[in-house]
């Protein structure tokens, strides 16, 4: 067998193993609600919202190249946006607008995108540093009035979402939401329209040359990344019947999606799963050991990784397990004979 055979045979089956752990893990996660306690699976939870953060971020920063400070804005934005459409006679709306909760997530994605293809246009004439510092201002802003607007979102008293789900199902539903939000990138990346967004990330000057349109990918980017954090918001409103415009949409929640694509492996699908777990334990674990010194320790690991590990913990995964397995050669394989061809 060929080198090259042999390297495509590798790689085929370490697919096909990936797959069948990513299954086993699905299920295994699938349990936890009906197997543990309420504190554990909250924490589960977070995880899920965690891993829909950093594949949402990673389209836009990773794969796109644009580095946006203003995620927390549409998450927080979905989530009020579902609660609305739930429990909308607290707002003073009609309850002939109150929608079942599935219908309410996808309204919350919706008008998370719906704001990104306004504003987009606007944004993208800014270009690097400034165009992280107006998302900045724009996530800044969407708070102010949402805590302005009192009415509508309780201010800093917060919004009760009424909703006779069970937690169970919700966890589930997240569950299928996050696999989806996986999936669905998954595609994108490996799709046209995701070499147009790497093109882009490379090069923009050298892309437009070529008739890539810069601005059409970075809107494609901006609006879908825009959209699977509005849902991710929807379902934390839906999951904890409670939002705030002061917590919900504060820059703590992108600081968090940064970190965890950091550690994961910016511009890689597996980094942001890899980076919410890693980031989940760690928060979980330094609270309680360190107290507040806990956020001084990960901004150590953080300055570390990127200095050390700039691949993220996918970058170690990859080289040490994965490389390995699909490059040695199986035992009884044909060698090279002196003077013969690589087919490399």
């Amino acid at each position: 067998m060929s080198d090259s055979e042999h390297r495509f045979n590798g790689q085929r089956f370490g697919g096909r193993r990936v797959v069948a752990v990513s299954v086993v893990v699905v299920l295994l996660y699938a349990a936890v609600p009906f197997v543990t306690n309420a504190a554990i699976t909250e924490i589960a939870f977070t995880g899920l919202v965690f891993v829909m953060l950093g594949v949402s971020w990673n389209l836009l920063a990773g794969y796109a190249g644009q580095i946006s400070l203003g995620h927390a804005a549409f998450f927080g934005v979905g989530a009020f946006a579902s609660a609305w459409v739930t429990t909308p006679t607290r707002v003073g709306l009609p309850a002939s607008l109150e929608m079942p909760i599935l219908v309410s997530l996808l309204v919350g994605a919706l008008v998370a995108a719906l704001i990104a293809l306004v504003v987009g246009p606007i944004m993208f004439r800014l270009r690097g540093h400034y165009f992280a510092i107006g998302t900045l201002a724009l996530a800044a802003i969407i708070q102010l009035v949402m805590l302005d607007q009192r009415q509508f979102t309780g201010g800093s008293t917060g919004y009760f979402v009424q909703s006779d789900v069970l937690k169970e199902v919700m966890f589930l539903v997240a569950l299928l939401a996050t696999v989806l939000t996986v999936a669905v990138t998954y595609r994108i990346v490996r799709s046209p329209l995701g070499l147009g967004m790497k093109a882009i990330h490379s090069d923009e000057s050298a892309a437009s040359s070529l008739g890539v349109n810069p601005l059409k990918y970075k809107m494609y980017a901006f609006v879908i990344s825009s959209f699977f954090a509005g849902l991710t918001g929807a379902l934390y409103a839906q999951y904890t019947l409670y939002v705030n415009a002061e917590s919900t949409l504060g820059v703590v929640w992108t600081i968090d999606t940064l970190l965890i694509v950091i550690l994961g492996g910016m511009g890689t699908m597996a980094g942001p799963i890899f980076g919410a777990m890693l980031f989940l334990g760690l928060d979980n674990f330094l609270t309680p050991v360190v107290g507040a010194l806990a956020t001084t320790v990960e901004g150590l690991l953080i300055i570390l990784f990127i200095i050390f590990l700039p691949n993220g913990l996918y970058g170690i995964v990859r080289e040490r397990l994965l490389e390995k397995s699909s490059e040695s050669p199986p035992v009884g394989s044909e060698q090279p004979t002196v003077g013969g061809s690589d087919e490399r």
